[in-house]
């Protein structure tokens, strides 16, 4: 490999590791774990969905977290929950409205497993909670 080659991975590789933004949002608290309505809205986000809305402001919740297995099976990305029942993978949320999230809380593998219980999977949990319609 060139050495022009190496430096070109190594510049992509910190730029993809780079966060995508550090705006803040005046009078919006940002937790690292937990994105709101609010922020989504004060941010100005222009998302149609959950997903778009996490991929725009919180990235790193759509990455693999699992823990590399011998089982072919595992899922490395994070399950996705809304209002106490499982959704399935995280797809399930491009079928979610962002008007109707209230707020969206990213659980790590052992946090999700503490909550979700096994069900959660080796990837952690995205847990949505709706607004009250």
């Amino acid at each position: 490999m060139s050495v022009k080659t190496l430096y070109l991975v190594a510049l992509a590789a910190i730029l993809g590791c780079a966060p995508a933004s550090n705006t803040v949002i005046p009078g919006v608290h940002r937790n690292a774990k937990v994105l709101t309505a609010e922020e989504i809205e004060a941010a100005h986000a222009d998302v149609r969905t959950a997903y778009d809305a996490i991929s725009r402001l919180r990235p790193n919740w759509l990455a693999s977290h699992g823990a590399m297995s011998s089982d072919a099976g595992a899922n490395p990305f994070a399950t996705v929950w809304m209002d106490g029942q499982l959704l399935g993978e995280l797809s399930a949320l491009r079928e979610i409205p962002a008007f109707q999230v209230a707020d969206l809380r990213y659980y790590d593998v052992t946090e999700a497993g503490g909550k979700f219980g096994l069900r959660a999977g080796s990837g952690g949990a995205i847990e949505v909670r709706s607004r009250v319609k």
